[in-house]
């Protein structure tokens, strides 16, 4: 299974999990559910070392003047509002109050200035994302009505097992005999067991790889191509962990992705969380600690 298409088809399961709550994640939402006359924002994120194409340096004041006069004589554009590094920086203490691994791992300084820009219905919004990421100073610009995250999760645990064939390192050595092939039973059994000893546990389902593709259809039915060149097979078989409010999801998560036969586990939560960090701060090296 190629590199995208297992991201893609972990991206749709995620988002439309039962356990998920009312979440939208990057990439998500079909273009015929997304209502472009509301009030979703185009960020525009300026340089910082971090960001990438911008050889480690800030925008400069020029450069800064530049976007924002572009980005206010772009067609249909109703409003262009700058946020500086204190604001976005006050934003996300308050965002992520009480989350102490978060806030410790992101620096006032690594939070980029941005525009973020409101348009009439009708725009094109595409081409003013596309034509601001090729503007001197501007790390990335975000479309935060394609790339939305718009409520936090309850704790949750998303482990995707080995499929026949798959790239991933963790499916390709120290399974021994199982190497390249899906989960064996015998694994699985072994991972069940661990789950069910999880602290924390409040319950958890198993979604076989037709449960998945019904999900991964539903989420993109207005792209038959994409549904077309897509095979039950294709999809991964998983295990969906609800846990008690305030647990520590981190460690679990860590240990059943080193499990044989497990070829990621997700701290959903944590996920989302860099979604978050990503489509509204501009934070663009996910490495961010959880929780």
């Amino acid at each position: 299974m190629k590199r995208w298409l297992w991201r893609l088809t972990v991206s749709a399961v995620v988002a439309l999990s039962g356990m998920a709550g009312p979440v939208v994640a990057a990439e998500a939402v079909p273009s015929s559910e997304i209502n472009f006359s509301d009030d979703w924002e185009i960020a525009v994120f300026l340089c910082t070392p971090s960001a990438d194409g911008c050889h480690k340096r800030y925008a400069t004041a020029k450069q800064r003047r530049d976007v924002g006069t572009f980005l206010k004589s772009a067609p249909k554009v109703t409003e262009v509002r700058f946020v500086s590094r204190a604001a976005a920086d006050a934003s996300f203490r308050q965002e992520f109050a009480g989350q102490k691994k978060v806030l410790a791992s992101v620096r006032a300084k690594d939070l980029p200035e941005s525009f973020r820009v409101r348009v009439s219905g009708g725009a094109d919004r595409t081409r003013i994302v596309l034509s601001a990421n090729r503007r001197p100073g501007v790390g990335l610009a975000v479309d935060q009505a394609k790339n939305r995250v718009e409520a936090a999760l309850k704790p949750e645990i998303s482990v995707f097992l080995c499929m026949k064939g798959s790239d991933w390192p963790a499916c390709l050595h120290g399974r021994g005999k199982a190497n390249k092939s899906a989960a064996t039973v015998k694994e699985k059994k072994a991972i069940v067991a661990v789950i069910e000893r999880t602290p924390g546990l409040e319950s958890y389902v198993y979604e076989d790889q037709r449960t998945a593709y019904r999900n991964f259809v539903k989420t993109f039915a207005d792209n038959k191509a994409l549904i077309s060149a897509t095979r039950v097979s294709d999809m991964p078989e998983s295990y969906r962990l609800s846990m008690q409010p305030k647990t520590d999801t981190d460690s679990p998560s860590r240990r059943l992705a080193r499990m044989p036969g497990v070829s990621e586990a997700y701290d959903v939560r944590c996920l989302f969380q860099k979604a978050r960090l990503w489509s509204e701060y501009g934070l663009q090296k996910l490495g961010t600690q959880c929780g």
